[in-house]
């Protein structure tokens, strides 16, 4: 995808060396398979006791961050090793990882496989999932459905071959929706974002753009998907997204992000960053702001990217959470967005 690109030079010694810092703990934490570790925690500003989770995404949305950085691309290299072991037979990702207790409680969906694939497809990898998979696994009006599972409807012959051998563990996808907030028709606008970012252009594109700027233009982010609750996060997505497709998004983003000042690292960063992919430098302070809360080992700190979901009632909002819904961040994680952040602004240059 390409990026609009803002103009006007940023060089500042104190961003490079908080982006040495960042870059060094990172490295010092990958694990030794590559994975970038992720906790969840009940609370929401994940304080206290959190418990690790070995997950898929995580490494993932890394993975992508670090691509802006060309000093970490063995790291980058690393999680994507990583993440190609944890490929099913049928070029497709899970949330958890081959040896999570519940890893075959859940079907493969499409946000994992598309961030993955995506941060593949940055790299010059091929081994990302097969769009044409992808693009059978919409709904009706053409937007991508959040699970890949079997359907009551024709969705090609290659949809069936991958998801037919789902129905002989019916019993336990049933438990999966039936003990989750997961339906089986699910369609989340992050979701759907994150599968334009890795797809391009495609036929049917502009029905998932229209809906996607539609939800900006009415200001639905708060109903817009299940497992996002932090608008920034959504924005991030939609900006990386739209940023080059459409430009009301453009403006559109640019506003809300003007008009809601960030409260954390991770949100300073997911801010910075969406700006940049809507064309337009970020103000001085918010560098300033991202810089003051590096700790000393180099990392920033964790706070939630995504949680357990919602339900979607029948009018098509969403209702609260429930109180033992889990929250999954990191520092690694929170980090990789500041990398993200700082290594776009330090190499921004005019267009």
């Amino acid at each position: 995808m390409a990026i609009v690109t803002p103009k006007g030079r940023f060089d500042r010694a104190d961003v490079r060396a908080a982006l040495a810092g960042g870059l060094a703990f990172l490295e010092r934490v990958q694990l030794d398979s590559g994975e970038f570790r992720v906790v969840t925690s009940l609370r929401r500003d994940m304080t206290g006791d959190c418990e690790p989770d070995p997950s898929i995404f995580p490494t993932a949305l890394i993975a992508h961050c670090l691509s802006f950085a060309p000093a970490a691309n063995l790291m980058r290299d690393r999680g994507l090793a990583f993440l190609l072991a944890q490929r099913d037979r049928h070029g497709l990702w899970r949330h958890w990882t081959r040896d999570h207790p519940f890893f075959r409680q859940l079907p493969p969906d499409m946000d994992d496989t598309c961030c993955v694939s995506a941060a593949l497809a940055t790299a010059g990898s091929t081994d990302g999932a097969d769009p044409a998979l992808l693009l059978a696994n919409r709904d009706a009006q053409g937007m991508f459905l959040t699970w890949i599972m079997p359907r009551a409807r024709w969705m090609g012959r290659a949809h069936m071959r991958v998801t037919l051998p789902q129905l002989r563990h019916l019993v336990t996808l049933w438990f999966f929706f039936k003990k989750t907030s997961a339906a089986p028709a699910d369609v989340d606008a992050g979701v759907n974002a994150n599968c334009l970012h890795y797809l391009g252009s495609f036929p049917g594109d502009a029905r998932v753009v229209e809906r996607l700027v539609g939800i900006l233009r009415r200001g639905g982010e708060p109903d817009a998907d299940k497992w996002y609750e932090n608008p920034f996060v959504l924005w991030y997505f939609f900006a990386r997204a739209l940023g080059d497709r459409s430009e009301e998004a453009r403006g559109l983003l640019l506003a809300r992000l003007d008009a809601a000042p960030p409260t954390s690292a991770l949100e300073i960063a997911l801010s910075i960053a969406a700006r940049l992919y809507c064309g337009a430098m970020p103000p001085d302070e918010l560098i300033d702001a991202l810089l003051a809360r590096q700790s000393s080992d180099g990392s920033w700190p964790r706070a939630p990217v995504y949680f357990g979901g919602r339900e979607r009632r029948r009018d098509g909002s969403l209702a609260p959470a429930h109180p033992d819904t889990p929250h999954w961040g990191s520092e690694e994680l929170t980090t990789g967005f500041c990398i993200e952040a700082l290594a776009r602004v330090s190499r921004t240059e005019a267009a």
